[in-house]
């Protein structure tokens, strides 16, 4: 039976287990610190329902909205890097339309790659979309109606955390590596100008 909270509790307080404890700091992108968490978060959930250790039902929820918050983090991330790299400004969109989302990263994904057919991206595209489908604005899995009363999910929705767990894993490969070559093309184009700029 656990103990009632105590005056001198404090939630973020070290523990006499280093091994728990996690430095809630960031190197480089912070939006990619916290949205691979978000994805290690829900793998390790999936792995305890497999395990049998919790069911699908208790954690149904939650590993939902940590992937589609992975997803919608991801997506923030790639539109900033991608303006970034296009017209050297930041620019982070602050709402959650995840459909809305991919409407600005597309584009951009796609003059960085300079080809005419991106049958990865339209793959990535119909994953998105179903995601949106949904859970378009991330209130779904967050709670459980809208401010007007209304359910936040369509009728009887199920999925396979497992599918879900082995799809966004994929889709993170796509994600998480469209990222890094973004990141590279930037470091180059950095390198380019500072050699012009030392030759003149």
């Amino acid at each position: 039976m656990q103990s009632w909270h105590k005056p001198a509790d404090s939630l973020f307080m070290s523990g006499p287990d280093w091994e728990t404890e996690s430095v809630l700091d960031y190197p480089g992108d912070w939006f990619l610190s916290y949205a691979i968490s978000f994805k290690h978060a829900a793998d390790a959930l999936v792995q305890k329902m497999e395990a049998n250790e919790v069911s699908p039902d208790a954690v149904g929820f939650a590993v939902c909205f940590l992937y589609r918050h992975y997803v919608e983090l991801m997506l923030k991330g790639l539109i900033d890097s991608g303006t970034l790299f296009d017209s050297r400004q930041h620019y982070f969109p602050r709402h959650q339309r995840i459909d809305e989302l991919w409407r600005l990263c597309r584009p951009l994904l796609e003059r960085a790659a300079h080809e005419s057919k991106h049958p990865e991206i339209d793959a990535v595209e119909r994953c998105i979309r179903e995601l949106a489908s949904i859970d378009p604005s991330g209130a779904g899995f967050h709670y459980g109606e809208h401010k007007i009363g209304l359910p936040a999910l369509p009728p009887v929705t199920q999925a396979s955390l497992a599918n879900m767990r082995d799809l966004t894993n994929r889709l993170a490969g796509f994600l998480e590596g469209i990222h890094a070559w973004l990141d590279e093309l930037a470091h180059h184009e950095a390198d380019l100008e500072a050699d012009i700029g030392g030759e003149a």
